[in-house]
């Protein structure tokens, strides 16, 4: 480190993206410190009052610092790690962060819970808004989570982006056991009590948020992890999603049988990884396995990092974003089929109709499935592009949601020959002559060439070319009126030409109908 003129010591170290998480070590004979871990007095982060946190007590403080991504680090997750874990740009979508107190189980007080509250939190909103329970590792507390794991950032990034619905984020201390500094003040058993009886009545009471398991997820990281299994064993229908970042649920096979019959058929997810400094995944693996042989989803995943707060947060970036809640609950396509006929270039606008939670992104992705032909695609914005080649008897139009890939709809389109019958195209613009500038009124008109009473009215599209731009134009009843600009057109003769589409009856048929004057 260099010292200035002023007496202060820096240097400059290059740094990853995403939240990195720090702390000073200050000697002050003045106060009594020596080798003492202190928050950075600049910080800005809420953390529970006095002295009497676990990580305070332990000298073990932790704050975070946010590294924004530059291109020459060349690396996609730490593109999406600043994306997820630097703050919201926009600071009216950052949500609050509060410690408050409460008693434990044991009848202890001095104790916080950190709240996270999403931006504009409506203690009266009519749908109690969804929660997360997270739990620290061993020599951890309420912080954890909170700082430098990052996950107010996380959910602020995720709820302006849509890809979750407004959440509500509690964290507790698990170091209430006595007053030791040793492991033996986070008894597991009483950690999990705590969560069931005393914190979920407390919150529950205090905060608008879900009493339904379906509303509720647990999650941990190392020994909050491993405390899971405790929850789950113990409570098994208290919680709907479980997550275990890098500590794993010990379970018996008896453990997991009478958790699924305790669940029976509702929805259980599942959700464990780790970094991949702390190992393979086999034990994780077998977990999910135990689970899935009963019926019930569950996902690994494994991300760069050690056995820190980083890689909790990526793991919990994971666990929310891709498989949390995300409030969609259907998507369907508008409209639902379409009948076109081969041989013509048709193009359909289809509209994708999502019902979501508030707060949650209706996007979605057009896909078109059976297409033969390389032309035949649909736009971001749900416009269906049939090639004149294309040979596929049926396609298939696919909204899928962004939020969730789960929920989709679709429409049928099916693609049948042109008919063989004849008709006569009647095509006639009036004025045959107009000055420069003006607009030609064309009056088109498609009848059976045998006319008789059961001969079917003629349907489809025309398409008029005229001084070399198409307009393709639906017929009603037969007939179609077009207008004809002729602004930027040099003096001159031009052709009308007028092309049909056909339908299941008739053929298709084209020709020039028309010669117009430009003066």
């Amino acid at each position: 480190m260099t010292k200035d003129s002023n007496g202060y010591w820096s240097i400059s170290l290059p740094l990853h993206a995403g939240g990195l998480s720090y702390w000073y070590r200050v000697w002050d004979p003045t106060q009594g410190w020596v080798n003492k871990r202190i928050w950075d007095p600049a910080s800005t982060k809420p953390r529970p009052a006095g002295q009497s946190s676990f990580r305070v007590r332990n000298n073990d403080v932790l704050d975070a610092v946010y590294v924004p991504y530059a291109e020459k680090q060349n690396d996609p997750v730490l593109k999406a790690r600043a994306e997820y874990e630097l703050p919201v740009a926009d600071p009216s979508q950052r949500g609050t962060v509060q410690y408050v107190p409460y008693t434990t189980i044991l009848g202890d007080s001095g104790h916080y819970l950190g709240v996270y509250l999403p931006a504009n939190y409506d203690p009266d909103r009519a749908e109690p808004y969804k929660v997360v329970y997270l739990a620290h590792g061993i020599f951890g507390d309420e912080t954890d989570f909170m700082v430098p794991g990052n996950v107010p950032n996380i959910l602020d990034n995720m709820i302006a982006k849509g890809e979750i619905e407004p959440t509500v984020v509690v964290t507790m201390g698990n170091h209430f056991t006595g007053t030791s500094l040793g492991a033996a003040s986070y008894n597991q058993t009483n950690a999990a009590n705590n969560l069931v009886q005393v914190i979920l009545p407390f919150i529950e009471k205090n905060y608008n948020v879900s009493t339904t398991r379906e509303g509720r997820a647990y999650g941990g990281f190392s020994y909050g992890g491993m405390t899971g299994g405790v929850v789950i064993r113990n409570y098994p229908t208290t919680f709907g999603f479980y997550a275990h970042f890098s500590g794993n649920p010990s379970l018996t096979t008896q453990d997991y049988d009478n958790i699924a019959a305790a669940v029976g058929d509702d929805d259980l997810f599942v959700f464990l990884g780790n970094g991949v400094f702390e190992g393979n995944l086999n034990a994780q693996n077998t977990i999910a396995n135990n689970f899935r042989a009963r019926g019930f989803a569950a996902e690994t995943t494994q991300v760069p990092g050690a056995h820190d707060s980083m890689t909790a947060g990526q793991l919990f970036t994971i666990f929310a974003r891709d498989h949390l809640w995300t409030g969609v609950d259907s998507v369907s396509v508008t409209p639902a089929s379409a009948n076109l006929t081969q041989g013509w270039n048709w193009v359909r606008q289809f509209r994708a109709d999502v019902t979501t939670n508030d707060g949650v992104s209706k996007a979605v992705t057009w896909a078109v499935k059976g297409a033969t032909s390389a032309g035949t695609t649909i736009s971001a914005d749900g416009r269906l592009s049939v090639a004149a080649d294309e040979t596929a008897s049926s396609l298939t139009v696919v909204a899928t949601s962004v939020v969730d890939p789960t929920k989709a709809g679709s429409a049928q389109v099916a693609l049948t020959p042109a008919g063989t019958a004849r008709t006569v195209v009647k095509a006639n613009a009036a004025p045959a002559s107009i000055v420069g500038g003006g607009t030609f009124t064309l009056n088109v008109d498609v009848r059976a060439q045998s006319q008789h009473r059961t001969a079917p009215t003629v349907t489809g599209e025309i398409a008029v070319t005229f001084g070399g731009t198409t307009q393709v134009v639906s017929l009603t009843d037969g007939t179609a009126v077009v207008t004809l600009p002729t602004a930027g057109l040099a003096s001159g003769v031009y052709p009308v030409h007028v092309a049909y589409s056909g339908d299941p009856t008739y053929a298709p048929d084209a020709a020039v109908h028309q010669h117009l004057r430009v003066r």
